[in-house]
This record gives C-alpha cells, sequence and structure tokens, in this order.
C-alpha cells in the first residue's frame, strides 16, 4: 500500500474525529426520530411489533446512501473552487489511488456512525430487538461491504453529476428512487409476490442487496434475499462503481 495514501487517510480520520460529536448528535437524532415512529407509533395504524426491528436494520443499512449526498456536494464544490484535489494529484501517489482514497475514507466516515446505531437501536427497541439472534460474522461482513459500496458509489455520483448546481438532480433522480425501492420499507419478497418482474427489475437496485443482507444477518434468513447473493452482488457494484468513476474523474481531472 502506498505510504502516501496511508498519510492522506490518517490525516482525513484525525480531522473527522474533531467533528465526529457534532455529526454523532445529528445521526442519532434522525435514527431516533425514525425508529420510534415506526417502532411504536405506527403500530397504531396496524403495523406489527416486528416491524419496528425490520426498519431499524433498514435505517442502519442505508444510512451511507443519506451521507452521500454531503460528501458528492464538498466534492463538486470543490472541483468548481479551489481544486484541492489537483494538489493530492502532484503527489507521489497514483491518481487512481488517490480516488480510491477518497472512497475508501468516506467507506469509514460513515460506517463510524452508522455502527454506534445498533446499541441505540436496542435501547429504544429493547426486548423487541433481539441481539442474541445476530450472526455477527455475517453482520461484519455485510455491514463493512455496504459501506465500501456507499463510499464506491459517491464517488461515481461525484463522476456523472455536473455540477454543485445539480445537487439537487442528485437527491430527485438518484437518492428518492433507490431509497424507496430499496426494500426499506417492505422486503424484497413481498415485492417478489406482488409482482415477479417488479421483482426481478428491483434487483439493478443495490440498496436492496445492502438491507436484504443486513436484515438476513441481524433478524435470520427467512423471508429475504440469500445472504451470499446480497453479499457478492455488492462486491460486483463496488468493482463496476469505481471503475467507471476513476475512468470519468481522470478524463475530467486531466490526470496523466
Amino acid at each position: 500500500m502506498n505510504k502516501v495514501f496511508l498519510q492522506l487517510l490518517r490525516r482525513d480520520l484525525t480531522i473527522f474525529r474533531r467533528e465526529y460529536f457534532s455529526k454523532f448528535i445529528d445521526t442519532v437524532i434522525i435514527f431516533t426520530n425514525n425508529v420510534l415512529i415506526f417502532g411504536y407509533f405506527m403500530q397504531g395504524q396496524g403495523l406489527s411489533a416486528s416491524y419496528g426491528p425490520f426498519l431499524l436494520v433498514a435505517a442502519i443499512g442505508s444510512f451511507g446512501l443519506i451521507e452521500i449526498v454531503g460528501k458528492v456536494g464538498l466534492f463538486l464544490n470543490d472541483l468548481e473552487g479551489d481544486r484541492a484535489i489537483s494538489q493530492l494529484l502532484i503527489m507521489p501517489i497514483r491518481s487512481e489511488l488517490v480516488f480510491i482514497y477518497m472512497g475508501v475514507f468516506w467507506a469509514i466516515s460513515s460506517m463510524a456512525l452508522a455502527a454506534i446505531l445498533f446499541p441505540i437501536g436496542k435501547l429504544l427497541l429493547w426486548t423487541h430487538f433481539d441481539l442474541a439472534a445476530i450472526s455477527y460474522i455475517r453482520l461484519v461482513a455485510i455491514f463493512l461491504t455496504g459501506s465500501l459500496f456507499f463510499g464506491s458509489f459517491a464517488l461515481w455520483l461525484s463522476s456523472v453529476i455536473p455540477g454543485i448546481s445539480s445537487l439537487n438532480t442528485l437527491w430527485l433522480r438518484y437518492i428518492v428512487p433507490l431509497w424507496m425501492f430499496g426494500t426499506y420499507f417492505f422486503s424484497w419478497e413481498t415485492a417478489y409476490d406482488l409482482s415477479p418482474i417488479i421483482g426481478s427489475v428491483l434487483l439493478i437496485n443495490p440498496l436492496v442487496y445492502v438491507i436484504e443482507g443486513m436484515r438476513a444477518a441481524c433478524l435470520g434468513q427467512a423471508g429475504y434475499l440469500p445472504y451470499w447473493v446480497s453479499l457478492l452482488a455488492l462486491w460486483g457494484f463496488i468493482f463496476a462503481c469505481t471503475a467507471h468513476a476513476i475512468k470519468r474523474l481522470k478524463r475530467i481531472l486531466d490526470c496523466v
């Protein structure tokens, strides 16, 4: 591993650590509101008690998707402003590694915030969320993989969004459709039972594999996509997003 790569990662993680508490508060507020509403209040509208853990796992799994908007926005703002990225590209490190370092840092920062949501979720739902039912080896693997996917996806979006003025496009054209049809509110099996065609189309949505894999690890395999299918599919998306993002960013930044 290139020494400059590790130094850049260490630098940004040090800065992130100073901002962590503020981001932690924001994360807990939005997560708590989400879990309390769907875990308790919506039961009065006919939702079962099991829907709380069902949505809790989805909220944790999809957290990185919400973080993407800020990461892409900062990067696009830099491209149209000071272009600090250009200073990194003249350092003794391959341009491919600069972009990969960005994706890895984004993944780690999202993961550091999302990981704290498990104990908080347990406190909020208490007996409704059974920690003993979790397969922790599978959870760690899908959690790490999902975080890396969000990092690579943010990198890809940074390469296809025209500029900072198009952030609304990012939210409306990419984030909202992925989230609404990413099995956040329902399982893939439910969609497939409604229509096999709909279920098949949803398989092009990478968020489906993140959330279904997380649920299979935390709530048991029954009723969800096969865990290993979700895990392998996400690695396919990681490699595809990263490779295409690097190709486009090298052209945009005129890398040698």
